[in-house]
């Protein structure tokens, strides 16, 4: 492989199919990693912590140490208080400071086999790279003529909407027109909303999208069949106008003279 492939966030991607020996290198990585992970986890308590002292400074302590030693202060206390002499310090924290300096030393190991069985799985990857890559160019030429042959079934079915759709147009408007209304349309000729209601007629919504009518005041339909298209589901109310309305006060009372009009 070339010296100047980058290793950065060499992670193949989940789709890639990889081969049963890329993929187990791939467990042992993952595995060395959750190891890791968990080794931390249980033994939080022995690692050393970095904290700010009173004076700014920084300085390291243990949970475990600092637990212990709290203990050992009560032990003394209670020895002190009895009489007895007090407990061996060593003695006392000699089991938990085995456990810090096993912690010093573990981690860095599984680290390093974290690290070692990543390199592995990377390098098993680069080794497969070209067969990988064949075997994808071969999918992307089948993927390709696929595509090719569903394109040509689409456009061959849009030609055959096409042409329907022009043939009711010549009948709906009663020869006026053999194409759809909205053919060239730079938005679109809205084809994909031609639907029917369970009568067999063109819904009431496909005719206003493919633009045969129009609910806009001023735009004349281009509908002269009736029976192909369903009526309009929720049609303008039309109020009722009154063409010589007279104000009250000239409207006379029942008899009608004098000082009996209304005001």
């Amino acid at each position: 492989m070339g010296d100047n492939m980058t290793t950065n966030n060499f992670e193949p991607p989940k789709d890639l199919s990889l081969s049963s020996k890329v993929k187990g290198l791939r467990k042992a990585y993952e595995d060395a990693v959750a190891r890791l992970e968990t080794y931390r986890q249980e033994n939080a308590r022995y690692a050393p912590r970095r904290t700010l002292n009173a004076l700014d400074q920084y300085v390291y302590h243990v949970s475990a140490v600092q637990e212990a030693e709290r203990d050992l202060r009560e032990q003394e206390i209670e020895a002190a208080a009895a009489g007895k002499a007090l407990p061996d310090r060593d003695k006392v924290l000699r089991a938990i400071l085995t456990k810090v300096d096993e912690y010093k030393r573990m981690v860095p190991a599984l680290e390093a086999l974290v690290t070692k069985a990543r390199k592995a799985f990377e390098d098993g990857v680069r080794e497969e790279l070209v067969p990988m890559g064949l075997r994808e160019a071969a999918k992307a030429v089948k993927a390709r003529e696929e595509w090719e042959r569903l394109y040509k079934a689409a456009m061959e079915a849009k030609a055959t909407l096409e042409r329907h759709a022009g043939l009711f147009s010549w009948v709906v408007t009663a020869g006026d027109i053999d194409t759809v209304p909205r053919l060239g349309h730079s938005q679109g000729d809205n084809l994909e909303y031609w639907e029917l209601n369970s009568d067999g007629m063109l819904t009431w919504e496909a005719s206003l999208a493919l633009e045969y009518q129009s609910e806009t005041v001023g735009i004349t339909s281009l509908v002269k069949v009736p029976g192909l298209i369903e009526p309009n589901p929720n049609p303008p109310v039309v109020e009722e106008y009154n063409h010589n309305p007279k104000p009250r006060h000239f409207l006379a009372k029942a008899n009608g003279y004098g000082d009996d009009w209304e005001h």
